[in-house]
């Protein structure tokens, strides 16, 4: 926590000498949540923690290329422990980073803590990255490279290693075609160089590519191959067929070997990258909208786990516009035949949304009917209601209030108060 007010500090003395003529915004939510807790056998808890969110964007520092850009949160208790730790309090920085735009060759330049998304990397970092296209003469190819420490997330296991560095080459033609190739290695660092301890360790390298020969036709995926475990980690595809604006057909593959996958990002801390299971789900959907206030989808997954054997789930919803947009509704059906039958259920949901001018009022009730008992009870519902207010076009105040019943939590009540603005402004003064 204190590395994480030391960056954001520094990052901010460095504003007033960049700011010449920056354009300046600031959002943020800060959120009030109540909870009853009630487990069976157990004393009933009330949670009622209070959550800041908040992001500023400085543009046009400078010479106007370099911008700044920072968001993270905070959190204190007012009511019991909102989480197992002792602390009541907690907070984050989830970015804060330094741009720099050059004129040329569509160069960018980053430094600080940040997240990469190149092709199938998914990283978040504290370290510096640079990518641009490569020649001139040869338009459409482009190369990014990061290098830094991997962000550690998870403050009661270092599962992190000490470096991480990757990059991804890639080919576009522009509203067509990219195309591109990418790595990444992270390992631990000891007086000797870089180790290969297999705690830390991996080395990724992969595929991504991104086609639409027309405008009625895009296939969008990825394959990973983890080196570090000899193993291919994930494939990932999506096919999308529009021949009408009305209709459109979409079929997705995903492959994932979870030790293997869940070894692919230094967010992996948030599963378990020891499962030796293999993880599979396939299907499609298809959605008819015959009129502008109609849209009708009708889905299906298949999935499957080694461990645990195939499920199927399919169904479809119905989603109504109506008023100009003011009123959105929507009905769904969905059956879950799960492989071991205890967990097969039904699900049915229902949800209205009304947006008259400045007013936001929304409910939302799901239900899933199970065929077997779970913990002596077959059937779980949920129901929620939301209502909010824009005071102003930058500011909005809402709240939520959901009371549900399940297995693990009987007369479950929840409640949210809502603050969120988002302004924009411009921060004047003299060029040096």
């Amino acid at each position: 926590m204190r590395n994480v007010i030391g960056m954001v500090v520094s990052l901010l003395v460095l504003l007033p000498s960049l700011a010449a003529a920056a354009q300046i915004s600031a959002n943020g939510t800060t959120l009030i949540r109540f909870e009853e807790r009630s487990f069976p056998g157990f004393d009933k808890q009330r949670v009622v923690p209070a959550t800041q969110f908040l992001g500023i964007d400085a543009d046009q520092l400078g010479d106007g290329n370099l911008s700044l850009h920072l968001y993270g949160w905070g959190r204190v208790d007012l009511g019991d422990r909102s989480t197992t730790e002792a602390d009541t309090t907690d907070g984050d920085l989830t970015y804060g980073y330094l741009s720099y735009r050059f004129e040329k060759a569509n160069g960018l330049l980053k430094g600080g803590r940040f997240f990469v998304f190149e092709g199938g990397t998914a990283e978040q970092i504290d370290g510096v990255s640079a990518q641009a296209d490569i020649l001139p003469v040869l338009r459409g190819l482009t190369v990014s490279l990061f290098a830094g420490i991997p962000t550690k997330l998870d403050r009661g296991f270092d599962n992190r290693g000490d470096y991480i560095a990757g990059g991804r080459v890639g080919f576009r033609v522009a509203k067509i075609l990219d195309v591109g190739a990418t790595f990444v290695r992270e390992g631990g660092m000891d007086i000797n160089g870089p180790t290969a301890d297999p705690k830390t360790y991996r080395q990724l390298v992969g595929g991504d590519i991104w086609l639409s020969p027309l405008p009625q036709l895009e296939l969008n995926g990825r394959s990973t191959y983890n080196t570090a475990t000899d193993a291919v980690a994930e494939h990932a595809y999506t096919l999308t067929i529009a021949p009408l604006s009305s209709f459109r057909i979409t079929g997705v593959f995903n492959r994932n070997n979870l030790k293997d996958y869940f070894s692919a990002t230094n967010l992996r801390n948030l599963f378990s990258p020891d499962l030796e299971d293999k993880f599979t789900n396939y299907g499609g959907d298809i959605t008819l909208a015959p009129i502008k206030q109609v849209e009708l989808t009708a889905d299906y997954r298949h999935y499957r786990r080694d461990s645990k054997g195939s499920s199927n789930r399919y169904g479809g919803e119905l989603r109504l516009s109506l008023a100009e947009d003011i009123v959105r509704s929507g009905f769904s059906y969905h059956r879950l035949d799960a492989a071991d039958d205890i967990n097969s259920f039904h699900e049915v949901r229902g949800y209205a949304m009304f947006t008259p001018a400045s007013l936001i009022a929304s409910v939302d009730a799901i239900a899933d009917l199970y065929d077997h008992d779970i913990y002596g009870q077959k059937n779980v519902y949920v129901v929620a209601v939301s209502l909010g207010y824009k005071v102003t076009p930058s500011l909005t105040v809402s709240g939520d209030v959901s009371y549900g019943d399940n297995p693990q939590f009987k007369q479950d009540l929840r409640g949210v108060l809502r603050l969120a603005f988002n302004f924009a402004g411009n921060e004047k003064g003299q060029k040096k």
